[in-house]
């Protein structure tokens, strides 16, 4: 009895074992345990719809700019709208700012200016490109490019107005700050303004200027109005970031130097006769 007790609880861990070990098998999804059924449906859902990849875009641009305020008697090549797709090109179209008028493409690709440009009135103009083969049929979709104006120093710095300050005598103190502008591109020296006082021994003794920022201070805290009231000093602003070939412009300061109570009150003394008539 005890031998047959001891077979039957043998074969339950077995068995007990053997079905742990295909739940394992079919949770880890190990093949050859239980084989997976694939519904027919799935299948022909996944033959149906293969993956699509979208061609990354082949334009390769060069570096198109333009120099503003240049002379153009016949179109001026400015670039080349090129691909690297392996492919023959037949036809390039561009459209934007400025397209088949102040810019023209030919067949090869190559981009022509058609006339003179000025930064100051458009710094960019902004464009898309397309390209064809020989039966119209559009090889690369619309490429956007810019073309950029670049500067030159044809602006001059212009002072908008003269000044008429004052200061308190004896004390060392901010006068006013200029301001020229200049419409040439501030990201350059053509825009980049300096500022001088003009070479005078009596303005340059008591007065200077900061040359970036225009403020104008007194130099010392020994003015005086009881001895000088006004002085009149001249403002060079020089762009290219002060530059001897920058172009100049030049305004007047007049600075008035303004009382405080510096002085003590006194009389003047005065004498007065008197004629006394004595009587007897």
């Amino acid at each position: 009895m005890m031998a047959w007790l001891q077979l039957w609880t043998a074969g339950f861990i077995v068995t007990l074992a053997f079905l742990f070990f295909v739940v394992i098998c079919q949770d880890s999804g190990l093949s050859g345990v239980v084989p997976e059924r694939q519904d027919s449906a799935d299948i022909v859902k996944k033959e149906s719809y293969p993956v699509l990849l979208r061609q990354k875009r082949e334009w390769l641009w060069n570096a198109l700019y333009v120099t503003e305020e240049t002379a153009v008697s016949i179109p001026h090549n400015i670039g080349k709208l090129r691909s690297s797709l392996n492919v023959e090109v037949k036809t390039f179209t561009i459209e934007g700012e400025g397209a088949n008028d102040i810019f023209t493409v030919d067949n090869q690709g190559d981009l022509y200016v058609t006339t003179s440009l000025d930064r100051e009135k458009k710094a960019s103009y902004h464009l898309k490109a397309r390209m064809y083969d020989g039966n119209n049929k559009l090889i690369e979709d619309a490429g956007d490019f810019i073309v950029h104006v670049t500067d030159i120093n044809d602006n001059c710095p212009v002072f908008p107005t003269e000044y008429n300050e004052s200061v308190l005598e004896r004390i060392k103190n901010t006068v006013v700050e200029v301001k020229a502008t200049d419409a040439d591109d501030p990201t350059t020296a053509n825009g980049q303004v300096r500022y001088f006082l003009t070479r005078d021994e009596e303005t340059s003794a008591f007065f200077e200027i900061n040359q970036k920022t225009g403020a104008i201070s007194s130099k010392i805290n020994t003015l005086d109005r009881e001895t000088k009231s006004q002085y009149v000093v001249v403002v060079k602003a020089q762009d290219m970031a002060g530059m001897a070939t920058g172009c100049t412009a030049t305004t007047s300061v007049t600075i008035t130097i303004t009382d405080v109570n510096d002085n003590i009150a006194s009389f003047t003394r005065s004498k007065q006769h008197r004629n006394v008539t004595l009587q007897q």
